[in-house]
């Protein structure tokens, strides 16, 4: 009887094994996909910034860590971002501060939570000395 209990309490402890593994197992297949699938989200490609345009604003971090805009010049900034067409935004919430269309680029990124947020590149003579992003 006793070579028995030791049978079942062997086995019983194999089964738990195999079950915390497939747990844990199951928890980092999730990390990993979470974080491909994160990183695909909030990586700027030209391609995705034209195209998606409602998920701008996950991937404008990208775009300005790995893009140095100030001194682009407008043609360069239009060549990676496209002409933003029909953007008649000139004032917003955060900055409170009027951008004359003829000297900033206005990208709408989307909406993050209940705003809508905007890339606003100001320019001199053709070439970019600022950037902010902001609401309306």
């Amino acid at each position: 009887m006793h070579e028995d209990a030791l049978k079942k309490e062997a086995e019983r402890a194999r089964k738990t094994n195999i079950i915390l593994f497939s747990i844990f197992l199951f928890i980092a297949a999730g990390i990993v996909i979470g974080v491909f699938i994160f990183k695909a989200q909030h990586t700027f490609t030209q391609e995705k910034w034209l195209h998606n345009v409602e998920d701008r604003y996950q991937m404008v971090d990208h775009l300005l860590d790995e893009y140095q805009l100030i001194g682009m010049t407008e043609a360069e900034v239009l060549q990676l971002l496209g002409n933003e067409e029909g953007t008649e935004q000139t004032s917003f919430k955060l900055s409170k501060e009027y951008y004359p269309p003829e000297d900033t680029l206005v990208y709408y990124l989307g909406v993050d939570y209940m705003d809508a947020v905007w890339l606003v590149i100001s320019l001199e003579n053709g070439v970019v000395v600022d950037y902010c992003i902001d609401q309306s």
